[in-house]
């Protein structure tokens, strides 16, 4: 049998952290291993536990979710972040994908989205509200006086971005478009620097969030 995806659920309301857990009980691919009720419980959590997932409300006493992220980013990368929060804001998505996160569903979301957000963070894939990824998407197109977001993205380019958001390797890569490992690698990095984000992930993240790539949907 398949071990089941390992989660950390941090949130400083109790009924949230009830409620989540109800909503997953007769889910048996989930485990919430840990609760945290702030952003330092969660850190030290993580250390110890090493979840799979780590699932964090924005507005945290001690340290927010925000902060969180990034510090696990740094100590801990293996280990993927999903917000889950009641802020609808572009600016909360923009921040979150700028600390590392590769999930935002709000507190709203049915079960189904919850549960499909999970799965598709767990399998190296993102999961962002789409209500607030075209919000997002406006804004950017609003910064860039009307310019396509991206739009510095070659053909190939574009074709590299999606193939980082379906979770494949740089050799995954070089076999889907004929070319050698290190020639996928070199796109990957072109393509990390004209998004401006740090890493594969959050040039995925941020591709989808900017109208570049469509999400993946999940295939049960």
């Amino acid at each position: 049998m398949k071990e089941p995806i390992r989660l950390l659920l941090a949130d400083d309301h109790e009924v949230t952290r009830a409620g989540f857990a109800a909503m997953l009980a007769d889910c048996p691919e989930f485990s919430i291993v840990g609760q945290a009720v702030d952003g330092r419980q969660a850190l030290e959590l993580c250390q110890r536990l090493n979840p799979d997932i780590a699932i964090l409300d924005i507005r945290m006493p001690q340290l927010n979710g925000l902060a969180t992220a990034r510090l696990l980013r740094e100590q801990q990368p293996s280990i993927k972040v999903l917000l889950f929060t009641m802020y609808d804001s572009p600016d909360h998505l923009e921040a979150a994908v700028n600390a590392g996160a590769v999930g935002y569903l709000l507190k709203d979301a049915s079960r189904q989205e919850v549960i499909d957000g999970l799965r598709q963070v767990a399998a190296g894939q993102c999961a962002l509200n789409g209500m607030v990824s075209a919000q997002l998407l406006r804004r950017v197109v609003q910064r860039n006086q009307g310019g396509a977001p991206g739009s510095a993205l070659t053909p190939r380019e574009h074709q590299v971005l999606g193939l980082i958001a379906a979770g494949l390797t740089n050799r995954e890569i070089g076999e889907e478009l004929g070319i050698a490992t290190g020639t996928a690698k070199a796109h990957v990095e072109r393509v990390i620097g004209k998004l401006g984000v740090a890493d594969r992930t959050q040039a995925a993240v941020q591709g989808i969030a900017l109208g570049l790539v469509a999400p993946l949907e999940h295939k049960a």
